[in-house]
């Protein structure tokens, strides 16, 4: 599949963008309550994710006056890192809930945590984009030319995440990512009872259908249907976590989903997802680089663009970019202090409500 890289403001293309057991035959399995253990490969695999795409923006339009062709091409499938995020989504949500004794009933408590969690941080993104649009308007290009266009309708409709349904664009192109999160947010708590605490074959049915379903006339080419394939080699993860699979049951199914991600979205999501699932359990060691950039790889996420940007808007004006050795230099600046700024974003925006959102509830 292919990410275009939209254009905007101060880069003329801104990216804001033990043994296991078989299958239980009983009609209902019980989620494991037992404690949950710090999971090593997590924030390794968030970190590689969060880095790919920064690589992939970063090398590949986003800075065009630092653009160098060889590396463009390196890293021309750093967009898969938004693959890993799906897969890992796939797992880690539905393990938040296991052992919670959750019910449909409580949907409203579960996607309040959710939106509490991840909205916050990435409207105070928005809104530095915003404040960025504004500046060039107002002091460099002085014709209104990216905020002039705005409207109170295309804002709220980012906001709420349902651009794709509507003629408006995105004003931060990385939302299209958070609109499907919140797709599958909402399809975990309603079947989640069916997915997780029945026998596998119905985890295996919903999914499957799931899949198929987005092929039907008139679903979004970019929505939760699209990428459930790998939202559920990220479920199986987690029934492979539990034991509920054996290991050649496993393996097949992990073969099914596979090639259901090679249908939908190609060759290399689907071995990057199959590999992302394997790794959620697998990975059993800790790097502490990675484990750090995994910590803040949603800031990461949100905020590298409009660093990467403006770093790259300064410094070329004390370092002319005149050669490619230059340009890999000054990149690679932009790109740190898109980490360093990142981790600011991560301590004064998102770690508070990180704070709210884990409060039990009242």
């Amino acid at each position: 599949m292919s990410y275009a890289i939209p254009t905007g403001p101060l880069a003329n293309e801104l990216i804001i963008s033990p043994s296991a057991s078989h299958v239980r035959p009983t009609a209902e399995i019980p989620a494991k309550t037992g404690p949950k253990h710090y999971l090593a490969g997590l924030d390794a695999l968030r970190a590689i994710a969060a880095l790919s795409v920064c690589a992939y923006h970063c090398t590949g339009g986003m800075l065009p006056k630092l653009m160098v062709p060889a590396t463009k091409q390196a890293f021309s499938y750093g967009y898969l890192g938004v693959d890993i995020f799906f897969v890992i989504s796939g797992f880690i949500i539905p393990y938040s809930l296991v052992g919670k004794n959750y019910r449909v009933a409580g949907i409203f408590a579960y996607l309040k945590k959710r939106i509490v969690r991840i909205t916050p941080p990435a409207y105070i993104s928005l809104l530095l984009i915003i404040g960025q649009w504004y500046f060039i308007d107002t002091f460099i290009n002085h014709n209104t030319r990216y905020t002039g266009a705005l409207s109170v309708s295309q804002l709220v409709h980012n906001l709420i995440f349902t651009i794709p349904f509507t003629h408006y664009p995105w004003i931060s192109t990385l939302f299209w990512t958070l609109a499907i999160e919140f797709q599958f947010y909402l399809f975990i708590g309603l079947l989640f009872h069916y997915l997780f605490s029945q026998r596998v074959i119905w985890f295996v049915s919903i999914l499957g259908l799931t899949v198929a379903a987005s092929a039907l006339p008139g679903t979004q080419p970019i929505g939760f249907l699209h990428y459930s394939s790998l939202f559920a080699l990220g479920g199986l993860a987690l029934l492979w976590q539990q034991q509920r699979l054996s290991l050649p049951a496993c393996g097949g199914v992990f073969l099914v989903f596979g090639g259901l991600a090679y249908w939908q979205l190609g060759i290399y999501a689907a071995l990057l997802g199959i590999g992302t699932a394997i790794a959620l359990n697998a990975f059993t060691f800790r790097i502490p680089v990675l484990s750090a950039l995994g910590k803040i790889s949603y800031s990461l996420y949100l905020a590298h663009g409009i660093i990467a940007t403006t770093a790259e808007f300064v410094m070329v004006k004390l370092l002319a970019p005149s050669t490619d050795a230059r340009k890999l230099a000054l990149t690679a600046a932009c790109l740190l202090l898109a980490i360093g700024g990142s981790y600011l974003f991560y301590t004064f925006v998102e770690k508070p409500f990180l704070r709210l959102a884990s409060q039990p509830r009242r």
